[in-house]
């Protein structure tokens, strides 16, 4: 074509001004083939010399690039020194050094120079900055950053270059330290004394700022001599800029660079005379100081607070690190450092505070530096009490956190989330200073809870008070400073190091502020109520001795569930619920003063449990109490009765003629709920039966769950109560099950038709994601939430997974009253489990496997009997089912699913779709049956080792050789579960895949000699491991490596099997002596030397990919198919079918085995 450079500018200028799209585009392709004929420098001079505008000087400069790209490597050692000329005679030229691109020429020609061929580099920069310093700095920044962060250079030319660079440190950052020492000191006079030449300003400005860019860039290999030299100058420069509002944060960025990477090896001395000589603290105060008075809040500033904390923070733990190694030293910053962190503390951004209290906890948790932070204590104790008040929320005006927390947070919901964890932090941090120091911290929180107390008395308990209430959200803070403080004081004050006349002091205040919070407890309103129940339930330790406030704790909360009336708001369900987590603590762990009061508390708790007021929580809760309690009485008979006694109501009514009746009939049952009526009558007339069934199965739930189990081998006292309760619990789950089958269904009523559909909570609970509900006013009642479906709804899910849990927990206290064969036909009915939807399906499996398998291995055989057999082949054939239709969905749709995780990453805008929805209830089910055979496969081991743990690869090497005590106790059963693991290993999910592909391992190695006895066996495992690598080889290196791992291990076990030789050589296409030397390599052959295991993956690996064609863990992209790819490695959903003339699928090689279950079973 036309190289002729006006040719070429006239196609530019039509890019940038043609009247339609099409001359554009041709325009374009005429420049392109242009530069892709660009093949000599002569070529290159015609382009640059006949450069007028910037638009073709830049254009110019792209051709030197693509030069440099495309030609630079064929070009002559003549050609190359007439290109270098030709770029240095540009830096001469103002019109073009004033282009970035005339930089990166340079820098692509350095990375492909410099050192070998291009020696005199360095002395040309020095010689250049003398002139242009500004492209130099340009130049040594975009090198560093290429070949130290982006690391886009060549692995031999990037050693080469860092070798280069290290080699001429003295003159690259002499360059780089005389440009700062002179602009930085001119700027800083410019600023101080205000400029009357905005241009000049603007260039100091300029030069300041990309020197200090070029200085961080170098903080990553420049040597620390370098930026210590002149007693530290250039630090000290860094930190007079922090001020200045134009270099701020450049300059911030290259102090906490500095202390971050550049300190570690400096001296305790030095160190210290670093921090003091450059009054690094003094600025950094003075910034964040200056920052607060701002009146709005800017992304700018809030990130510029936020480096100047991490730069104090890092300052800190620095010098708790070298405190440590020299612990003589106090150094005279270690106060300005405390003060700043009080600041911090009490700063209003929420991240800068959640920061500090980092610091803090290293600070608490180091005796080297415990003394030094007494004097600071109270006001530090303050701080972190403030820094748990829920203030400051986005959606908030007025508040000094709030503009802090608009910038930071998109919503209240993610300020909640990421509150929860400075909460978290904070409690850290109180418990390892109350540890150091329980007598001050537990003085100190006495003293504020005492004021704050006595305060409460100014209230009118008559006034309306709002959830984001100041003295509500003080209070609440104060509450949670409590227990963080109180978690570790009772076991600090009786471990000996504290003197006994303090210790009692602090018991006596402790006593005085629970009298307090008694006091004032019943006459505020729920908000606060609520708050002082939560500090209460922190001081319950204090009261063991003390009969006396104890009962008066004891008939606070039952007052509390007593007074409030029947329709309640959220505040008083709040004040409620936390009553009775406080009256549950106290029976627990401190009963002492209530136990000799038991049947009066009996009789008191009866009493309330007779009140309509109560909910279903709050009933099964306080007989909880009763049971909890019990377990405190020395004698078995004693234990029995009280139970019993307690229990009465409740097991007469479950155990009812009418109850049990309705429960034995599904359509009854049905009927008995409502469930055939229209919404208004099942409001109307079955609400109340449905709150009483449910609180029976609550409250026999937490007996059997709460009743301890006796030490001397003697039956559980709630034995008998629950031999009487376990048919009816049978009864019960096999009517909500039945409620999912088509009879069933058809006698719904059409009002209740999408009863079972997943509501938006159950839906984010299934993706892993939070979900945020509206909840309801301080004054809006309880009931007005909820639709009759809603409650219906909630009332059938609540129902089915308590059912579930109470099975659990009863065959786990009373092994003795489980029937298998009841357990089949109510749980795993084979006309209910094909009906039952994945998501209550997994609910079983998690339920049943991980209590009573888990927890009581010793009688699994009894449960791994008819029904986990039943469940078992159900849930497997619905899950080959299942993911069979999802692996066909995918190859229409042309979607990848490889190893999602099945967790929801936090989004609260995630996909709620119900193909979404579907797909993660699968993989959940995937999961949950895995861990049923997991349990199974590891019952009845001691000493609590697992075969997932660590790495998929090291579980499949230290596992391999570990007895499996199913495999000893029951084979068939362990031989049903092997089939399961190959099944799974072959499912379109990456993590089960994993799983059973390590597990499968140590299962096959142990009944070798079973599956040997089968011919046909062996051939068949081998079949599902190609199977799952053909679904997996693209996709996963963690599923590929257990999988390869897998197919040594079966070759290890059956290599000389005359089938299993056969169908290797025949799906592989691979001849005998292949094989043969493949059992040489693993030290198979008689006489062979022993191969390591590590080895021994290699050689498989390396098999496996060389019958393949590529490697197994290669990532294939979406869009790119690769032709040459065999069948057996390309994803199936990429893979394009044919027919044959019949109209069958034609597939060639392995892929053909794995076309229909028949063609795998033949």
């Amino acid at each position: 074509m036309d190289c002729n450079p006006e040719q070429i500018f006239a196609y530019l200028d039509t890019i940038y001004s043609a009247p339609n799209n099409q001359l554009r585009v041709e325009a374009y392709e005429r420049i392109e083939a242009f530069l892709q004929q660009l093949q000599s420098v002569q070529q290159l001079a015609s382009v640059l010399s006949a450069c007028q505008s910037d638009v073709q000087r830049n254009f110019g400069l792209h051709c030197l690039q693509c030069f440099l790209r495309n030609i630079w490597n064929r070009t002559t050692l003549e050609d190359k020194h007439q290109f270098k000329t030709m770029v240095f005679s540009l830096v001469a030229n103002p019109d073009w050094t004033k282009h970035e691109s005339l930089c990166k020429v340079i820098v692509e020609l350095v990375k492909r120079e410099w050192p070998q061929h291009w020696p005199a580099f360095v002395p040309e920069m020095q010689e250049l900055s003398k002139q242009n310093v500004a492209l130099v700095l340009s130049v040594f920044l975009r090198l560093s950053e290429d070949v130290f962060e982006f690391q886009n250079v060549p692995q031999q030319r990037r050693k080469d270059i860092m070798a280069g660079l290290n080699e001429n440190v003295d003159a690259i950052f002499g360059i780089v330290y005389n440009c700062l020492v002179t602009n930085v000191q001119t700027y800083v006079v410019m600023a101080g004394q205000g400029c009357a030449d905005p241009a000049v300003a603007g260039a100091t400005l300029r030069l300041c700022k990309l020197a200090l860019a070029t200085l961080t860039a170098f903080m990553e290999w420049v040597k620390t001599d370098y930026l210590m030299q002149e007693d530290a100058l250039l630090i000290r420069m860094l930190v007079q800029l922090l001020p200045l509002p134009h270099v701020c944060y450049d300059s911030s960025e290259a102090v906490l660079l500095f202390f971050e990477q550049k300190v570690k090896t400096l001296e305790s001395n030095t160190y210290v005379e670093l921090v003091t000589n450059t009054n690094i603290l003094q600025a950094v105060a003075g910034c964040l100081a200056q920052l607060q008075k701002q009146d709005t809040v800017s992304n700018f500033e809030d990130n510029f607070s936020q480096r100047l904390c991490q730069i104090v923070c890092c300052i800190g733990q620095h010098l708790i690190s070298k405190l440590i190694t020299n612990s003589n030293i106090v150094p005279a910053i270690f106060d300005p450092i405390m003060e700043l962190l009080v600041y911090l503390i009490n700063y209003p951004s929420k991240p800068i505070v959640f920061n500090a209290l980092k610091l803090l906890l290293s600070v608490a948790k180091n005796e080297h530096v415990l003394s030094l932070v007494e004097p600071s204590l109270p006001a530090l104790l303050d701080g972190c009490r403030l820094a748990q008040l829920r203030n400051g929320l986005p959606s908030e005006t007025g508040h000094a956190c709030s503009g802090y927390s608009q910038v930071q947070f998109d919503s209240d919901d993610d300020y909640a989330l990421f509150f929860a964890t400075l909460r978290s932090e904070a409690c850290l941090a109180l418990q390892a200073i109350t540890q150091a120091w329980p007598v001050a911290v537990a003085t100190h929180l006495l003293e504020t809870l005492s004021k704050d107390t006595a305060a409460l008395s100014n209230q009118d308990p008559a006034a309306p008070l709002a959830a984001r209430s100041p003295i509500v959200v003080h209070w609440d803070g104060l509450a949670n400073h409590c227990e963080a403080v109180l978690a570790r004081l009772p076991t600090c004050l009786d471990s000996g190091g504290v003197d006994p006349a303090s210790s009692d002091r602090v018991r006596d205040g402790a006593k005085a502020a629970t009298d307090a919070l008694l006091n004032a407890a019943p006459v505020c309103q729920p908000q606060l109520r609520t708050c002082l129940l939560t500090a209460l339930t922190a001081f319950l330790p204090f009261l063991a001795s003390d009969r006396g406030l104890t009962l008066r704790a004891v008939q606070c909360v039952f007052n509390t569930l007593r007074d409030t009336p029947g329709s309640r708001n959220r505040a008083q369900r709040e004040m409620r619920k936390h009553a009775v987590v406080c009256l549950l603590r106290l029976c627990k762990t401190w009963p002492d003063g209530v136990l000799p009061l038991l049947n009066e508390y009996c009789t008191e708790v009866t009493q309330l449990c007779q009140l309509d007021q109560l909910s279903v929580f709050e009933s099964a809760s306080l007989i909880e109490s009763v049971v909890l309690l019990s377990n405190h009485l020395p004698e078995l008979s004693s234990r029995r009765a009280t139970i019993e006694g307690i229990m009465l109501t409740t097991m007469e009514q479950w155990l009812a003629p009418d109850l049990t009746g309705a429960l034995s009939d599904p359509a009854r049952f049905l009927r008995a709920i409502g469930l055939d009526r229209p919404t208004v009558d099942s409001v109307a007339n079955f609400q109340a039966g449905r709150i009483q069934l449910h609180q029976c199965l609550m409250t026999i739930y937490n007996a059997v769950r709460s009743c301890s189990a006796p030490t001397d081998g003697h039956a559980s006292p709630v034995a008998e109560l629950a031999g009487r309760a376990w048919p009816n619990l049978l009864r019960f789950a096999h009517c909500l099950h039945c409620l999912h089958t088509p009879a069933m269904r058809a006698l719904f009523h059409p009002d209740y038709s999408r009863v079972f559909d997943l509501d938006n909570c159950q839906k984010c609970q299934i993706m892993g994601i939070p979900y945020s509900r509206k909840r309801a006013e301080d004054g809006e009642a309880e009931s007005a939430g909820k639709t009759p479906i809603q409650k219906m709804h909630t009332f059938l899910t609540e129902a089915h997974s308590t059912v579930l849990r109470a099975i659990a927990h009863t065959y786990k206290s009373v092994p003795d009253i489980v029937d298998d064969w009841q357990l089949a036909e109510h749980l795993a009915s084979e006309s209910d489990l094909p009906h039952l939807p994945d998501l209550l399906l997994t609910d079983v499996i998690r339920s049943l496997s991980s209590v009573a398998v888990r927890d009581r291995p010793a009688v699994t055989g009894e449960l791994a009997g008819h029904f986990c057999r039943r469940l078992l082949d159900h849930t497997l054939a619905r899950l080959n089912e299942r993911w069979t239709a999802f692996a066909a969905n995918s190859n229409d749709n042309d979607n990848i699913c490889g190893d999602a995780d099945g967790e929801g990453d936090g989004d609260g805008d995630a996909d709620l779709s119900d193909e979404v929805i579907s797909e993660q209830c699968l993989r959940r089910l995937s999961r949950a049956f895995l861990d049923l055979l997991h349990c199974l496969l590891l019952c009845g081991r001691t000493g609590g080792g697992g075969l997932n743990q660590g790495t998929a690869a090291s579980a499949m090497d230290s596992s391999s050789t570990l007895p499996v005590p199913l495999v000893e106790r029951e084979p068939q059963l362990a031989a049903g579960v092997l089939t399961c693991l190959y099944e799974a290993i072959a499912w379109p999910d990456g993590p089960a895949s994993q799983r059973a592909a390590v597990w499968a391992g140590p299962v096959t190695r142990q009944l070798a000699g079973q599956l040997a006895a089968d011919s046909g066996a062996p051939r068949r495992l081998l079949m599902q491991v190609l199977r799952a690598l053909h679904q997996h080889g693209a996709s996963g290196e963690a599923a590929v490596a257990c999988l390869v791992q897998l197919f040594l291990c079966l070759y290890d076990c059956f290599h000389r099997a005359d089938a299993f030789r056969t169908g290797l050589a025949e799906w592989t296409r691979q001849p005998a002596a292949k094989l043969e030397e493949l059992d040489s390599r693993l030290g198979l052959r008689p006489g062979s030397r022993p191969v390591a295991e590590k080895t021994k993956r290699d050689v498989a690996r390396r098999f496996l990919e060389s019958v393949i064609g590529k490697p197994l863990s290669e990532q294939f992209k979406l869009a790119q198919n690769y032709k040459n790819l065999p069948p057996l490695f390309k994803a199936a959903w990429r893979r394009k079918r044919t027919e044959d003339a019949n109209g069958r699928e034609n597939l060639d090689g392995i892929v053909s085995l794995f076309a229909s279950v028949e063609n795998a079973a033949s």
